[in-house]
């Protein structure tokens, strides 16, 4: 029997015990129009694998595809991501997690 997923806030504030939260932050000394324009291989693989659609405005990007929904704040320093997947997800956050994490961590690195 598979265990209960750790609550998470919804985009409209209110708490849903059938999401599961991904967070990632990472420091950068790279400017935040260096990762934003990086960003954008990862932005194309999130597409690719789970219908993402982000809408940016500035540095700060909104997400939503088959199942997850989320945000990304590009700042001088530092990238946050924060992800939420719904019940049918939850099950791969962790390999959803480390997948995203090695993507960033390679645009970081490049």
């Amino acid at each position: 029997m598979l265990s209960e997923p750790p609550q998470a806030t919804r985009p409209d504030g209110h708490q849903d015990s059938r999401m599961s939260r991904v967070r990632i932050q990472r420091p950068h000394s790279l400017g935040s129009q260096e990762v934003r324009r990086r960003f954008g291989d990862v932005e194309s693989s999130l597409q690719q694998h789970y219908g993402m659609n982000i809408v940016w405005e500035g540095m700060d990007g909104a997400f939503h595809g088959h199942g997850i929904t989320g945000q990304v704040q590009v700042a001088e320093d530092h990238i946050a991501i924060d992800m939420h997947l719904g019940l049918m997800l939850w099950p791969f956050a962790h390999r959803i997690q480390e997948s995203l994490e090695q993507q960033v961590d390679r645009l970081l690195a490049s």
